[in-house]
C-alpha cells in the first residue's frame, strides 16, 4: 500500500523526498503498462484493430486539450506567470498530438479522417482514455489533483508511447509515438514541479497518497481498457506492489 511506504518515523518529508517517493511507488504500474503494450503490438494487429485503437487515442488528446485549457482559465489571476505558461504550453502540445494520431489515422486508412464522424461515434469521454481520470476527480478545478494526474498520469503515458514507438513496426506511426512520449515526460515533469510546492504540509501529503492510490488502479483499468488485458504475472505484480484495488474494477485482476 502507498500509504505505509511513507509512515515510517513520525518525520515529515520534505516536499521533494514526498514527490521522489511518490514516483517511484509506481514503478510496478508502468512496468506493467510497457510490457502489455509491447505484447500487444508483438501480435501485429490489423489494420482495423489499429484504427479502433488510434481512434479512442484521437479523443483522449482532444480532450486533454480542452480540459487543460480549462484549467488554464481557472487559474487565480495571481496564479504565478511561470506556472500559468508551462500550462498552456502542455494544452498547446495536446493539440499538436491531436493533429498528430489524425494524421496517424489517415496513414494507415490512406484517407482523409472526418472528424465530425469520429467524435460522433468516438468523441465522448471513456474510461479507456486517461483524460477520463481528470473529469472524475474534478481535477480541473483541483490544483492537487491536477498536478498528481499531470505526474503520474502523463508519466505513465510516456512510457507507454514510447514502448509503442520500439514496437509497432510502421515507422511513420513510430516516429509521431516518439514525439508525443517526449512530450509527456516534459509534462510529467510540470507536474513534479507543481506538487512539489503543494506538498509541504502532513494534510496534502496524505492528500495526494490517497489520491495516488485510487489513480493507480485508475490507470490499471486505463491499460486493460485501451491496450490489452494485463496478464496473470502482471495482474500478480500489481497486488504484490498495491494490495487490492479501492473499488471493484471492470477488469480482471
Amino acid at each position: 500500500m502507498l500509504t505505509a511506504h511513507y509512515n515510517q518515523g513520525n518525520n515529515m518529508q520534505s516536499s521533494k523526498e514526498f514527490v521522489q517517493d511518490l514516483r517511484s511507488t509506481f514503478d510496478t504500474l508502468y512496468t506493467v503498462a510497457d510490457k502489455t503494450t509491447r505484447e500487444y503490438f508483438a501480435t501485429k494487429p490489423s489494420n482495423e484493430e489499429l484504427l479502433g485503437y488510434f481512434k479512442i487515442r484521437l479523443f483522449n488528446e482532444r480532450w486533454n486539450m480542452v480540459e487543460l485549457a480549462q484549467a488554464v482559465a481557472n487559474q487565480p489571476i495571481d496564479t504565478p506567470i511561470e506556472e500559468t505558461q508551462l500550462l498552456a504550453k502542455q494544452a498547446y502540445d495536446e493539440a499538436n498530438h491531436f493533429r498528430m494520431v489524425k494524421e496517424v489515422i489517415e496513414h494507415i486508412s490512406g484517407v482523409e479522417a472526418n472528424l465530425a464522424e469520429l467524435g460522433a461515434t468516438h468523441g465522448k469521454k471513456m474510461p479507456s482514455q486517461g483524460v477520463f481520470i481528470l473529469d472524475k476527480y474534478n481535477a480541473q478545478n483541483d490544483e492537487l489533483v491536477l498536478a498528481l494526474y499531470q505526474f503520474l498520469a502523463e508519466g505513465r503515458a510516456a512510457v507507454v508511447w514510447q514502448a509503442m514507438a520500439e514496437s509497432i513496426e510502421d515507422q511513420y506511426v513510430s516516429s509521431r509515438y516518439a514525439k508525443i512520449s517526449r512530450d509527456e515526460r516534459f509534462h510529467s515533469e510540470i507536474g513534479r514541479l507543481k506538487l512539489e510546492k503543494l506538498c509541504t504540509t502532513p494534510e496534502a501529503q496524505q492528500r495526494a497518497l490517497d489520491m495516488a492510490q485510487n489513480f493507480v488502479w485508475d490507470l490499471y483499468e486505463n491499460t486493460c481498457l485501451s491496450i490489452a488485458q494485463v496478464s496473470e504475472e502482471g495482474q500478480v505484480a500489481m497486488k504484490q506492489a498495491y494490495g487490492q484495488p479501492t473499488r471493484e474494477l471492470s477488469v480482471a485482476i
